[in-house]
């Protein structure tokens, strides 16, 4: 099994787990959320080097906006919620560039590529602890881990990655039925030994795997409660 089957397989797994829990959980204790997403990522950087050549460089993944949904059943009591763990499933797009600083020597045949078009789709299941503060019981402060898969498509290839990340945000609810969520989160994503074509112009310039991309994200959306 290659890397993109085997995220392919974990993406289903993740896909099947809230019809597992939606059965084994009673219908009282159940709730649906959806979140329209908006946020800044920043952070990422990749090694590049021309097909046929030794490693040459590093290019920087750009600072932009990203948007996506998230959506998910979140579990709770029959106090409403005191300490609330729920599984969501989130989409994020970033797109971006991706190119050399100023300041980085690299041969000219490199460099020549400037900045090329980068874009990132993140799939993403999300484990969620949210709990309740007694003296403000409309905010919810929350704390996640994630797991995915994330895609990055360049003008000469695409390729797909896992992913992962750890966060923590807060929602303020001054509606039972809806929210806004804020958070933070560290998104890395690995980067397997195998090797994408990133931009060809005469030769092709490639980026090379190993260890991790590492990116950090913002976010903010408003929260629909259903149930």
């Amino acid at each position: 099994m290659n890397t993109s089957e085997a995220v392919w397989a974990i993406w289903k797994s993740w896909c099947l787990l809230p019809v597992v829990l939606a059965n084994i959980m009673p219908a009282q204790g159940q709730g649906l959320e959806i979140t329209p997403l908006f946020g800044f990522r920043t952070g990422g950087s990749i090694k590049l080097q021309q097909e046929g050549q030794p490693p040459q460089g590093r290019a920087n993944v750009g600072d932009s906006v990203t948007f996506g949904v998230a959506a998910g059943f979140r579990f709770f009591d029959d106090e409403g919620c005191l300490d609330c763990s729920g599984i969501e499933f989130r989409w994020m797009r970033q797109n971006t560039t991706l190119g050399f600083k100023e300041t980085t020597p690299v041969p000219t045949s490199l460099a020549a590529f400037g900045r090329t078009d980068v874009t990132l789709d993140h799939y993403l299941g999300d484990f969620t602890y949210q709990w309740k503060l007694e003296q403000a019981p409309k905010v919810r402060p929350f704390v996640l881990g994630t797991l995915g898969a994330a895609h990055m498509s360049t003008p000469a290839s695409g390729n797909t990655r896992f992913a992962f990340g750890l966060g923590a945000g807060v929602t303020v609810y001054p509606q039972r039925r809806w929210g806004i969520r804020f958070q933070v989160e560290y998104l890395p994503m690995v980067m397997h030994a195998e090797a994408q074509r990133v931009v060809c112009i005469g030769a092709c310039v490639i980026a090379l795997g190993g260890g991790l991309m590492n990116q950090f994200e913002f976010t903010v959306g408003p929260t629909f409660r259903f149930k």
